[in-house]
């Protein structure tokens, strides 16, 4: 399966965060350069992880 990143917020800071999708389904992508780590959250419909991706981006995400 190919794993589409449908939007991203800026390179510029040591945390970027990433929608990421396929088949339907999605998720969010976090990446912190500063510690090497990745997390991702559990795999789920495409509006629920589009819905969770703009929370973070509004600061309400936790």
């Amino acid at each position: 399966m190919r794993i589409r990143v449908a939007s991203w917020t800026c390179e510029c800071r040591p945390t970027t965060y990433e929608l990421c999708g396929a088949a339907g389904q999605g998720f969010v992508r976090r990446t912190d350069r500063d510690k090497r780590t990745v997390h991702e959250t559990s795999w789920t419909l495409t509006a629920p992880a589009r819905h969770a991706f703009e929370q973070i981006l509004r600061g309400e995400g936790r």
